[in-house]
């Protein structure tokens, strides 16, 4: 169930703005930026194989910053190993922001492996609220880290393009572009390796 962060609760905040501080984004806010951040955003716990959200969803445009636990990120139509999970993204790392960007559907499958807690936020929708929009400050380092996560991702398939066409002699086909490129799992903290992304592809 989603809880919401709400100012009663003095010792709980301050437990989970301690429990934050050094996770993802809440690194790069001072304290009352995360203070702030927590109010906008909702802490979701998840069971283990739960379903942050679905391939193929128009539901929201929410995008996930994760707190604690793992999230798998999969594919239909992808199988690898007998899985369909393309990527495991842990703590620090963001889900599902390219919905910020589009007006599609979600490209891929998010599901908890184990227990995890995601914090939801729904940037999009604040802004659209003035009585409830973010300090410039707050959306001008929110957005920032987006961009960065974004940056890193096509750093990443870049890499990937230029070993494939270095062993092969061609780029790969646009099927398997495709199946990187559109998966808006988003960015992991520890980007994965080129050597890592080719041998998915």
């Amino acid at each position: 169930m989603p809880t919401a962060f709400g100012s009663r609760f003095e010792t709980q905040r301050a437990e989970l703005l301690k429990r934050v501080a050094n996770i993802g984004i809440f690194q790069k806010l001072n304290d009352r930026e995360r203070h702030e951040l927590l109010i906008h955003g909702v802490m979701r716990n998840f069971n283990d194989k739960e379903v942050v959200f679905e391939e193929g969803s128009l539901e929201d445009r929410s995008i996930f910053f994760i707190v604690s636990g793992e999230i798998e990120i999969q594919l239909q139509g992808y199988e690898k190993n007998g899985t369909n999970t393309v990527a495991t993204l842990t703590v620090g790392d963001l889900v599902g922001e390219m919905s910020m960007f589009n007006n599609k559907a979600r490209s891929a499958t998010t599901r908890s492996k184990g227990h995890s807690t995601l914090l939801q936020l729904d940037i999009l929708g604040m802004m659209n609220h003035t009585s409830s929009n973010p300090s410039p400050d707050l959306t001008i380092k929110i957005l920032t880290y987006i961009a960065e996560s974004l940056s890193d991702k096509i750093s990443n398939m870049n890499s990937v393009l230029q070993r494939w066409s270095t062993r092969v002699g061609s780029a790969p086909s646009p099927s398997r572009i495709a199946l990187w490129m559109s998966v808006d799992s988003g960015y992991s903290s520890t980007p994965i390796s080129s050597k890592d992304f080719s041998s998915r592809l």
